[in-house]
């Protein structure tokens, strides 16, 4: 039988257990298709016998590229689905909503992974932590290759799938951060207030190699020009070796929520972190 699964990934952390699922599956003689979203529009979901979608959770939501996707797919009529994401301090809704949304078009659910992964969040890393920089651990991948093998096996029939509770919602403080992050508010308004600075771009182009929606162009100096179709990953800002580029995320505006995280975080006995230093687009402990 061949599967699909279709993943989103920046820091690499989703491809890692994407693949570790993908050996589970081979190791009960499943041919695998992977697809990263960022290599291009993925396939269609004829000839496959299960489809696994894959994300790191965005500001306690899927990716807005990842929702797109979700709800672009056609009636799946039973066939086979499994969900698997990344996160780094809580995955709130996320995994809710795509499982939800995959059930109301048709998919039968039989399987659903969740692991922690590094937490590159700029707002984080700029101030000077990264969260569980050591994740996903080898026992983590080594549960999403089981994964992978019980997902073989329950679609052959042979196991059967007890499914998960969908994740209780988050507290008030989720919601708001949530709304404040809605696609409403970086489309009209976030994304109109990335500032770079001239005199420092060197017209290098990497932020635009870096953005997973293709969302910066160049203007006729060579300089990035941002569009309206941004996931407020912070790449750009992130990997800019000149530091010419400042997002919204790094004005005033944003610091009170940026500071509450971290103490919060910090103060989370399960979770690990390490002080970094931010410089010139490379993140250094």
């Amino acid at each position: 039988m061949k599967n699909l699964i279709v993943y989103f990934t920046q820091g690499g952390t989703t491809a890692k257990v994407a693949e570790a699922i993908a050996a589970g599956l081979r190791s009960k003689e499943h041919e695998v298709d992977l697809h990263n979203m960022n290599d291009g529009v993925p396939p269609r979901l004829d000839g496959y016998g299960s489809l696994g979608i894959g994300l790191p959770v965005y500001y306690w939501r899927a990716p807005f590229k990842v929702i797109d996707y979700v709800k672009s797919l056609p009636d799946l009529k039973g066939l086979p689905v499994f969900v698997f994401l990344l996160y780094a301090s809580n995955h709130a809704h996320a995994g809710n909503w795509v499982r939800k949304t995959l059930a109301r078009k048709g998919g039968r659910e039989v399987g659903y992974f969740k692991a922690q992964g590094a937490d590159y969040s700029y707002g984080y890393i700029k101030r000077g932590y990264l969260f569980s920089p050591n994740n996903p651990t080898a026992l983590e991948l080594d549960a999403a290759q089981d994964l992978g093998r019980s997902v073989a096996d329950r679609i052959a029939g042979k196991l059967d799938y007890v499914k998960p509770g969908y994740h209780r919602l988050p507290s008030l403080e989720y919601y708001i951060q949530h709304l404040l992050t809605s696609r409403w508010l970086v489309k009209s308004i976030y994304s109109r207030l990335f500032f770079l600075t001239s005199k420092k771009c060197t017209s290098c182009g990497l932020c635009m190699k870096v953005c997973p929606t293709k969302n910066i162009t160049a203007n006729a100096q060579g300089h990035p020009v941002w569009g309206r179709n941004c996931l407020l990953c912070l790449y750009c800002e992130m990997k800019c070796p000149t530091e010419a580029i400042l997002s919204p995320v790094s004005l005033p505006i944003f610091a009170p929520c940026m500071a509450y995280n971290i103490w919060r975080d910090r103060n989370n006995p399960s979770l690990e972190f390490v002080r970094v230093v931010h410089e010139k687009g490379s993140v250094s402990t």
